[in-house]
């Protein structure tokens, strides 16, 4: 049996997933006034859309641990 390549098997009637979401993300932080907004990639197979707290996290802090300081108040995708 020979190994068959992702467009071998690709149903002509239907379009791949794209490989990577865009979204335009609405957010507070915890202690600090206001929302900020900011454009978030999630890319199927490593992240998710409940990813998106920590992804912003980390750009924030360096730490996605601190999640639970970003309320998530919109998404949108771009």
């Amino acid at each position: 049996m020979t190994a068959r390549s992702r467009e071998d098997r690709h149903d002509p009637g239907r379009e791949p997933p794209p490989e990577r979401y865009g979204y335009l993300v609405t957010y507070a932080v915890r202690g600090e006034p206001g929302v900020r907004r900011a454009e978030v990639t999630v890319l199927p197979g490593y992240s998710q859309e409940e990813d998106i707290p920590r992804i912003l996290a980390a750009r924030l802090t360096g730490r996605p641990a601190d999640g639970a300081s970003i309320t998530v108040l919109d998404v949108r995708p771009v």
